[in-house]
This record gives C-alpha cells, sequence and structure tokens, in this order.
C-alpha cells in the first residue's frame, strides 16, 4: 500500500511539471520561427505577390474570371497546400477584381448538366446546358526548398513563386517569387 502511494504521488508530482499547451493568437504565433515553414510564412509570402499581382496585371475596371491551381510542393516538408491554396482564393475573392473558379476541381457543376437528360428530373429545377463560363486566367504556384552550409549554420531557402497564364493565348502575364529564408543548427532535420 506505501508502495502504491509513492508510485501515485511521484505520478502526481511528474505531471504537475509538464509544461502547459496555450491557444495563442495569430500576432503571437507570428513571432515564433521554425525553421519549418509555418503557415505565417505561406501567408505573408502569398499576400506580398497577390498584393503585386493585382496591382501591377490586373488593374483596371475588368473582373477576371480564375482558375487556381493547388501549389505544387517540392521541398522535403509533408506541406499541405491546400490550405495555402484556400487562402489565396480568399484574398483573391476580397480584393473584388477576381472571381474564381472551382471548375476543374469539383465535378457536381459538370454532373449537375447531365441531369437534363434524367427522365426523372423536372427539367425547370435543372441546371441549363452552356451557362459555365471558362476561366481567363490560371493561376499556378510552387514551393522549392534549397539548404546550404553558411559559417556553421544552415540556411535553408524556401522559393515560393507564383505564375499567371492567359489562358486565351497560353502566355504568361505574371510571374513573381518569395524567398523565406531560414538560419539554423547545421543539424536540424526540416522533413
Amino acid at each position: 500500500m506505501k508502495k502504491t502511494l509513492l508510485i501515485l504521488a511521484a505520478l502526481v508530482a511528474v505531471g504537475g511539471c509538464s509544461p502547459e499547451t496555450q491557444n495563442l493568437s495569430s500576432a503571437e504565433s507570428a513571432e515564433l520561427v521554425t525553421a519549418k515553414l509555418s503557415n505565417n510564412d505561406f501567408e505573408n509570402a502569398a499576400k506580398l505577390m497577390i498584393d503585386d499581382m493585382l496591382m501591377h496585371e490586373l488593374s483596371g475596371n475588368k473582373t477576371y474570371l480564375m482558375e487556381v491551381a493547388e501549389v505544387r510542393n517540392d521541398t522535403m516538408q509533408r506541406i499541405n497546400t491546400a490550405d495555402l491554396t484556400d487562402y489565396m482564393k480568399r484574398e483573391l475573392r476580397r480584393s473584388g477584381k477576381v472571381t474564381v473558379t472551382n471548375l476543374n476541381e469539383n465535378t457536381s457543376v459538370a454532373s449537375s448538366r447531365d441531369l437534363n437528360n434524367s427522365a426523372i428530373m423536372d427539367k425547370s429545377t435543372t441546371m441549363k446546358n452552356a451557362t459555365v463560363s471558362a476561366a481567363d486566367v490560371s493561376l499556378f504556384g510552387r514551393i522549392s526548398q534549397q539548404e546550404f552550409i553558411v559559417n556553421g549554420k544552415k540556411k535553408i531557402e524556401y522559393v515560393f513563386s507564383l505564375s499567371l497564364t492567359n489562358l486565351r493565348n497560353g502566355t504568361e502575364i505574371w510571374s513573381n517569387k518569395e524567398v523565406i529564408t531560414k538560419l539554423t543548427n547545421k543539424n536540424m532535420k526540416t522533413w
């Protein structure tokens, strides 16, 4: 019995010394720096490039219909690029200069037109054919990683690039890149 009480007391003591988990605001989490890419890194780089694209290439009164491809991950890290793509779509929609289409990602648009051929469907409630617009432009992105040893430290460069293509003629009408540089212990693993 005495041995059991000592074990329980030791477990309580160890549990009481464990660090607490905290919720951080976006501002607080921005101050934390890691060798890996964080959401703050992504969002800051994406915001800079989107602002540049909207100011220089998509200026004027026209609203563009844009297809946003998922960002390709060419790093050694497992990155959820779908979250980054969602962030970029939201920022583009908020600009008022872009309408985003999910036509290539979402098969429900095409399948909803197939309901016109169904004998059981009320035709007045089905989606009409020849009413879907094709995108004017397509945005594609890539994240790559390069590592160097500099003065006994590991320098990691994450290159985040975006490219905007005119879908009418296939020409690239805008591109940009942001380099996110981290300096860490040379033995730090980033995957």
